[in-house]
C-alpha cells in the first residue's frame, strides 16, 4: 500500500513527496523513492523533524496505525491513514480525539467508497432507484495470507479476516443502507481454513450479509448486492467492470427491465482518494468517509469477533462510542 500510496501522490499535481520512513523499505519501493530523489530514513521521528510534512501517509502494519497517527498529530500534521484506523474500536476512538484535539485533519482509506461500481450502487440506492433497500449482500475472498509478511498473518496484530478484509465491507455498507444495531457472525473453526459469515441488521430494517474467505484458489474477488421493492442492482469483479440493474416491471406478468452500466473502470480509485483527503486538508470538501465512519467501521469488525466468540448477536453499541454506528 505504501507504493500504492506513493505513486498516487507523485502522479497529483500540487503534491511534493518529501520522504519517506520505514523500519524495511522493499526494494520496489526503495527504488522509486530512488528515482524520485526522495529521501528515505528509519523513522517517523527523522520524517517530522527533517522533511517538516504539511501532511503524511501512513501505511504500515494495523497495530502501529494509532502510535504514528498520534505523533504526526503532535507535530501538526494532517493525515492520511490506511484502513483500519486501530486496531481496536477504543483505540480507533482515541486517535480520532486525538486529532481533533491537536487541531489536525484526520482522513482514513476506506477505498472501497471510491470504486466506481461501488460508489455508483450506493448513489443509486441512496436516490431510491429501486425503493427503500431491503438486502444487501457483500462477498470478499481471496487465497491464503501465507505470502504476506509475518504481521499479516498474526491477527493479534491485524486483526484477521474479520478486520482487514471486513471492515471494508461494513464500512460501506454502513454508508449505503445507514447505522447498524445488531451484529450477528459465525466463524469456521480454524481446522477448516478461516471464513466468516456476518449478518448486520440496520436501524432501517434493512438486513445485510457479508461473506468472507481466505480459502479462495482463484484469488481475490468482490461481489455486491442490493435490492429493495422495485428492484436489484448487483456488481461481481470476476464477471467484468460493470455493475447491473433489474428492476422489476410495472405491469405484472411483463419481463424485468434489466440495465447494465459501465462501472468506468479507468478510475484509479486509490488516487482518488489520496486527491479527496489533500483536497480536504487544503480547505476543500471533507472525503467521503470521516474519522467516525472509521471508527464505526472498527466497531463493527469488533462487535462480528465478539457475536462469533459468543455464538450469539452483540449490540453494535456494545463496543462503539455513543452516536458512532
Amino acid at each position: 500500500m505504501a507504493q500504492v500510496h506513493l505513486r498516487s501522490l507523485l502522479s497529483l499535481a500540487g503534491a511534493e513527496v518529501c520522504g519517506l520512513a520505514a523500519l524495511e523499505v522493499a526494494p520496489a519501493l526503495s527504488d522509486l523513492c530512488q528515482s524520485q530523489s526522495i529521501p528515505v530514513g528509519t523513522g517517523v521521528e527523522w520524517l517530522l523533524d527533517a522533511c517538516r510534512p504539511g501532511a503524511i501517509v501512513v501505511a504500515t502494519p494495523t497495530d502501529t496505525h494509532a502510535g504514528l497517527v498520534a505523533e504526526a498529530a503532535r507535530a501538526g500534521c494532517h493525515v492520511f491513514c490506511e484502513k483500519p484506523l486501530g486496531r481496536t474500536a477504543a483505540e480507533a476512538a482515541n486517535t480520532l480525539s486525538g486529532c481533533q484535539e491537536a487541531g489536525v485533519k484526520l482522513a482514513v482509506g476506506h477505498v472501497v467508497r471510491y470504486f466506481p461500481a461501488y460508489a455508483r450502487i450506493a448513489e443509486m440506492v441512496k436516490a431510491g432507484q429501486i425503493g427503500p433497500p431491503g438486502m444487501a449482500k457483500c462477498r470478499r475472498v481471496s487465497g491464503p495470507p501465507g505470502g504476506q509478511r509475518g504481521w499479516y498473518r498474526d491477527a493479534v496484530r491485524s486483526g484477521g479476516l474479520m478486520l482487514d478484509m471486513g471492515v471494508h465491507d461494513f464500512d460501506w455498507l454502513r454508508w449505503c443502507l445507514g447505522p447498524v444495531e445488531r451484529v450477528s457472525a459465525l466463524t469456521s473453526p480454524a481446522n477448516l481454513g478461516q471464513a466468516a459469515m456476518v449478518v448486520l441488521a440496520h436501524v432501517s430494517g434493512a438486513i445485510s450479509v457479508v461473506e468472507l474467505s481466505w480459502m479462495d484458489p482463484e484469488g481475490f474477488a468482490t461481489a455486491v448486492e442490493v435490492s429493495g421493492p422495485k428492484g436489484l442492482v448487483r456488481h461481481d469483479s470476476r464477471r467484468s467492470p460493470t455493475y447491473l440493474t433489474e428492476l422489476w416491471p410495472a405491469n405484472e406478468g411483463s419481463d424485468p427491465a434489466v440495465r447494465v452500466h459501465l462501472a468506468t473502470p479507468t478510475d484509479d480509485p486509490y488516487r482518488d482518494e489520496v486527491a479527496a483527503a489533500l483536497s480536504w486538508f487544503g480547505g476543500g470538501p471533507q472525503p467521503r468517509s470521516t474519522g467516525l465512519d472509521a471508527v464505526a467501521a472498527v466497531a463493527l469488525a469488533e462487535a462480528a469477533e465478539r457475536s462469533a466468540a459468543r455464538g450469539e448477536p452483540v449490540p453494535a453499541g456494545e463496543v462503539a462510542p455513543e452516536g458512532a454506528l
